[in-house]
């Protein structure tokens, strides 16, 4: 193999493990969940069954609130940043829910890493 030949190789390899994407599902919350604001939860997912995993011990994650709107879809209104800089093959982050936030049913987190997935639809009750 030449150098050139070599080169080439090299700079594919590097460019495929670049566009890794990894898609960690989501395991809590659920579409059965129900929390309220201003209460302290965990987000989990699975670093197990990662497509594109393992997920490489370097690579940190966002965890954002949002909710859907059935009136303004595919609009996700992220508004929230619960937590950042954690370890994306850690597995679970705790975060404080904001006060403020109105009764809905529609909430979702989505964890970003090098790619952002989101959790089922669920609820969170204004605080009392």
């Amino acid at each position: 193999m030449n150098l050139k030949s070599l080169f080439l190789v090299f700079t594919t390899l590097l460019s495929l493990s670049l566009a890794l994407v990894l898609n960690p599902k989501i395991t809590s919350p659920t579409a059965e969940s129900k929390w309220r604001a201003g209460d302290q939860r965990t987000i989990t997912w699975d670093t197990e069954n990662v497509v594109g995993g393992p997920i490489p011990a370097d690579y940190t994650g966002v965890i954002k609130l949002g909710y859907l709107d059935p009136k303004d879809s595919p609009n996700e209104h992220l508004y929230w940043e619960l937590a950042s800089g954690f370890p994306l093959n850690k597995g679970s982050q705790s975060v404080t829910l904001p006060q403020d936030l109105e009764t809905r049913r529609t909430y979702i987190i989505v964890l970003m890493g090098n790619s952002g997935n989101a959790s089922p639809e669920f609820t969170i009750t204004a605080a009392r």
